[in-house]
C-alpha cells in the first residue's frame, strides 16, 4: 500500500490522502464531512491527464494539474491540484507525477499487460479509436496498417501513430483528451520495438 498526501494551497496541513493498494484506490478528504471515494481495482477502466493554465484578465495566474479516472460504468473521478501565482507549483507538479506513477504501477500496468495478451492471441479490441486485429491496426475505422508498418512519434502532450509507408495515414492521440491514450502509446511502442528487433535479427 502507498499513500500520497495533498496539502492545502495556502497551508502545510494535509487536505486529501490518496491511498493505493492492489484492492483499489481510496481518496479521503480530511476537511469537512465528505465520505471517502473508494474505487475497487477491478472497476478502474481508463485514465487521462494533463495541465492547463488558469487565466486572469490579462495573463495566466496559475496552473492546474489533473488526472481523471473512469470506471467501467462511465463514472469519472477527478484529482486536481491548483497552483496560483506560483504557490506550491513545484510541489503540486511532483505530487501529480507521483500520483500518476502509482496509478500506473498499481492498475494500468496490469491493463497494458491484458491488452498485450489480447494481441498475442490475436483477439480484436479497440483503444482510443484504434482497432487491433489479427493483421494489424485500423485507425478511425478506415485506415489499415500492417503490424510491420506501424510507426509512432512521441511528444510531451500527445503522440502520433502512422503508416511508415504512407505518412498521410496517421492518428493523433492526446493524453488530456483521449481515454487510455497512455496505455495505447505503451502498447504501440512495444509492438514497434518488437518488429524492429525482429527485422534487425
Amino acid at each position: 500500500m502507498d499513500v500520497v498526501e495533498l496539502p492545502f494551497l495556502l497551508e502545510n496541513k494535509i487536505n486529501k490522502k490518496i491511498i493505493f493498494s492492489v484492492e483499489g484506490l481510496s481518496i479521503e478528504k480530511l476537511s469537512g464531512f465528505n465520505n471517502p471515494v473508494n474505487i475497487p481495482a477491478e472497476n478502474i477502466a481508463a485514465i487521462r491527464y494533463g495541465t492547463y493554465l488558469t487565466r486572469g484578465y490579462i495573463f495566466a495566474i496559475g496552473r492546474q494539474y489533473y488526472i481523471e479516472l473512469k470506471e467501467y460504468n462511465d463514472k469519472v473521478h477527478r484529482i486536481k491540484l491548483n497552483s496560483v501565482y506560483g504557490i506550491k507549483n513545484k510541489t503540486y507538479y511532483r505530487l501529480w507525477i507521483d500520483i500518476f506513477d502509482k496509478l500506473w504501477t498499481y492498475y494500468f500496468a496490469n491493463i497494458l499487460n491484458y491488452y498485450i495478451e489480447l494481441v498475442n492471441i490475436q483477439q480484436a479490441f479497440e483503444i482510443a479509436g484504434v482497432m487491433f486485429t489479427a493483421d494489424g491496426i485500423i485507425l478511425d475505422k478506415k485506415h489499415n496498417i500492417a503490424w510491420v508498418d506501424i510507426a509512432i512519434s512521441n511528444y510531451r502532450a500527445y503522440f502520433m501513430i502512422y503508416d511508415r509507408k504512407n505518412y498521410r495515414v496517421n492518428k493523433s492521440c492526446s493524453f488530456a483528451n483521449d481515454w487510455n491514450a497512455i496505455v495505447l502509446q505503451s502498447l504501440v511502442k512495444s509492438i514497434v520495438e518488437f518488429y524492429k528487433s525482429v527485422s534487425n535479427a
